[in-house]
């Protein structure tokens, strides 16, 4: 990143945060070696794979029973959230661009939290039958 401070390493960091937030890995796993980061690692999961890369421990709640291999049924996540899941760690991503011109600014990131936000209270009307 470099000793500069600047509004494009608050962007960085703020991506950093959403992917540990989420994933419930911290940058310095021993998983991310020297080949592999955090960024990378979600990156790659994106769209197809996001189940396999959440944090299992923040969203118990989502999780209703136990599928008969033994992994975990995420039974009550809508097609809707899961789509705001994939939206908000793709704002993760974006905004933890190893090069500073390729993140989002912080208002692109405020218009598609926005925009998320909008689409998953949509899915939890629709799920409550309002």
């Amino acid at each position: 990143m470099g000793s500069k401070v600047s509004i494009l390493g608050d962007v960085y960091s703020f991506g950093i945060l959403i992917l540990e937030i989420f994933t419930g890995r911290r940058t310095t796993d021993t998983l991310f070696q020297a080949s592999s980061s955090l960024h990378h690692f979600v990156e790659t999961a994106l769209p197809e794979n996001v189940m396999e890369i959440l944090d299992k421990k923040a969203f118990h709640g989502e999780m209703t029973s136990i599928s008969t291999n033994g992994e975990d049924y995420w039974g009550n996540i809508k097609k809707e959230q899961m789509e705001c899941l994939v939206g908000i760690l793709e704002i993760g991503v974006a905004c933890s661009a190893e090069s500073p011109k390729d993140r989002l600014t912080m208002r692109q990131v405020y218009s598609k939290l926005t925009l998320i936000r909008e689409k998953f209270l949509g899915a939890e009307d629709v799920s409550r039958g309002d």
